[in-house]
């Protein structure tokens, strides 16, 4: 079945291929398809004009010399009317010359020194003051109120007159107190000192007593104390103690 297709189809190609060789029909003529909007416009082809350029002349070699002859006779006609009008001129003498005498004249040594003041150049001199303020801090009057109310704060039993107690903390400008020490120069009192003075140091801690002195540097300071056992009190005053900061401001 495919086979009888494919020859019809075959002979077909050939059948036709053979009249066109034959007959020789006309192919179609050359159609142009363009868009209505557009127009065709000519165009004039450009012409290039061609600027005229000057032309430089150039003055001759022989002008420059002969004008360069002419100054030469000018100069030389001009000196020689010069030296003519000098030979005609009679020298003039001077019958008396008169010498300058230079006379030295002293001046006092005030003039003179304003003088060289004003004509050397005066030196500047910048000296840099350094003003500093130096300000003592007694911390005498802040020991001796310390001292005192812990004397008035602790509440011993009844010791035997002539017993020495002794306490040492430190305490920082923030009014944390550490490293406590009590005790008493007679060493079977000393568990007193423990009881009765270390308890009242500890309660001070952040009061306004331990604040430091207005002005104060200081981070921390050690504070050490003690009083004597005896029938009349006896309070510290601020002239016991030598403590002093000094502050540059």
């Amino acid at each position: 079945m495919y086979k009888i297709f494919f020859t019809i189809l075959i002979s077909i190609l050939v059948i036709t291929s053979l009249c066109i060789g034959v007959f020789k029909p006309e192919m179609h003529k050359t159609v142009m398809i363009y868009d209505s909007d557009y127009k065709i416009v000519e165009t004039a082809p450009k012409v290039e004009t061609v600027k005229n350029i000057p032309t430089q002349t150039n003055t001759p070699k022989a002008e420059k010399v002969t004008t360069k002859i002419q100054n030469e006779t000018k100069k030389s006609t001009s000196i020689n009317k010069v030296a003519q009008t000098t030979k005609k001129q009679p020298a003039t003498t001077q019958p008396n010359t008169i010498k300058n005498e230079t006379k030295t004249v002293t001046l006092p040594q005030s003039i003179q020194q304003i003088i060289k003041n004003e004509t050397e150049p005066q030196k500047e001199v910048v000296q840099i003051q350094q003003e500093t303020e130096e300000e003592l801090i007694l911390w005498n009057k802040w020991r001796s109120n310390l001292q005192n109310s812990i004397m008035n704060d602790v509440k011993l039993p009844y010791i035997q007159e002539g017993t020495i107690f002794r306490f040492s903390f430190e305490v920082d400008k923030y009014g944390k107190i550490t490293s406590i020490k009590t005790w008493s120069l007679t060493p079977k009192y000393t568990p007193y000192a423990i009881q009765y003075i270390a308890p009242v140091i500890r309660s001070y801690q952040g009061r306004s007593i331990l604040e430091f002195p207005t002005g104060s540097n200081r981070f921390s300071t050690v504070v050490e104390g003690g009083w004597r056992i005896s029938k009349v009190t006896k309070y510290s005053t601020p002239e016991d103690y030598k403590d002093t900061e000094k502050v540059t401001r």
